[in-house]
């Protein structure tokens, strides 16, 4: 394998395509000081092209540094193949709404300089992933229910030439406020979960996290690793929709409001009709679906972290 490092960018992703373009730049010139071949590449206006890129360097990078937001890491690791896993780091400098993966592991999401930084001198660090129906999926967290409804239709709005520009003015207010507007419309799918030999329970709403961090400062399970091994789960117990989006978003759940665990495999069931799924903050599957089965695969990655002290 040679030693070439992908940077493989995201143009539109929420900070701008100036300011992509600009790390890309500062990526190049550090990996070209350090002897490294590097291949620059963005992915497309209309939607991801990550797999195509990834498979076109299969056997050349040691390295692939993301840059754009939580999406564009998760379509990258995916369309890693498992020699690709095996052999090849990945960087991300965070440019994205949220940018969940860099709070987590303590990546610089705000200042784009300690985040190259941070990718060139970073240690690497073995993560997990979920999966949904046997198939890699999901970096964070699946959502379903309440959450997974506000993520579609602000995704809707979002890939509208018409409405687009209400996302990029405000993103935090647009989720905000389309969250208030689902709160006031009555009636939520009811899902069976059951979570490894746990006693089956049902709700309206489950979060199944692999990282302990919620949008951006919010969180479902604060005990959730993304190297342990095991996915973390926050369920509202009898419908009590805005207390557990409250107590998620303030970072404090409470097993009142609450069915809270951990386990390795779910199985979720709608009782009548089906229910939306999103993961990473990007909506899953185009509408309802009526069972999933979900897993995690430990260890699937690695990723390149701020070497503590």
């Amino acid at each position: 394998m040679a030693n070439v490092a992908l940077i493989l960018a995201n143009p539109v992703a929420k900070r701008g395509e100036p300011a992509v373009r600009r790390v890309v730049q500062k990526l190049t010139s550090a990996y070209e000081q350090k002897g490294r071949q590097v291949v620059a590449r963005y992915t497309e206006r209309d939607g991801p092209r990550e797999a195509q890129i990834v498979a076109e360097y299969a056997d050349q990078a040691q390295t692939i540094v993301a840059v754009g937001g939580d999406g564009t890491v998760r379509e990258t690791v995916l369309a890693m193949n498992d020699a690709q896993r095996a052999s090849t780091e990945i960087g991300f400098v965070p440019m994205g709404n949220a940018n969940v993966l860099a709070r987590e592991v303590g990546i610089a999401w705000h200042d784009e300089d300690q985040a190259v930084a941070q990718v060139l001198s970073g240690k690497a660090q073995q993560m997990d992933v979920g999966a949904i129906d046997g198939k890699p999926t999901f970096l964070l967290m699946l959502d379903v229910g309440y959450f997974a409804h506000v993520v579609h239709r602000v995704s809707a709005l979002r890939s509208r030439g018409s409405t687009r520009w209400m996302y990029a003015i405000g993103g935090d207010l647009l989720y905000g406020g389309i969250g208030v507007l689902k709160l006031l419309t009555p009636g939520a799918a009811q899902v069976e979960v059951i979570a490894d030999d746990q006693e089956p329970f049902m709700t309206t709403s489950i979060a199944i996290a692999n990282a302990s961090v919620y949008a951006k400062t919010g969180s479902f399970c604060p005990d959730a690793d993304p190297s342990d091994g095991v996915l973390d789960f926050n369920a509202v117990r009898n419908n009590k929709t805005m207390r557990y989006s409250l107590a998620a978003m303030s970072g404090k759940p409470k097993p009142a409001i609450s069915h809270i665990g951990k386990a390795k495999r779910f199985t979720l069931r709608a009782s009548s009709r089906g229910f939306l799924c999103q993961v990473d903050g990007d909506p899953l599957f185009e509408g309802p679906v009526h069972q999933l089965s979900i897993e995690v695969l430990p260890s699937y990655y690695s990723l390149l972290t701020p070497q503590s002290g």
